[in-house]
């Protein structure tokens, strides 16, 4: 099993890279499903959000196609 990677990523507004995860959820837009996740800078009060595409449902194996 390969360990946690925490992605590389930093504030918007100061650039640090010290972040705190605050919370996730899944919305959905006109052009697809998305998971948001906010974070919060360690350094500054600045708190942000990410949108990435969400993953596709698998089905379960013993489902049939």
């Amino acid at each position: 099993m390969t360990p946690f990677v925490r992605p590389d990523r930093c504030c918007p507004k100061c650039q640090h890279k010290g972040y705190l995860f605050r919370a996730r959820r899944t919305v959905e837009a006109a052009d697809g499903k998305f998971v948001e996740t906010k974070y919060r800078c360690r350094v500054c009060p600045h708190q942000w959000w990410e949108r990435v595409p969400a993953p596709p449902v698998q089905k379960p194996a013993d489902e049939a196609a």
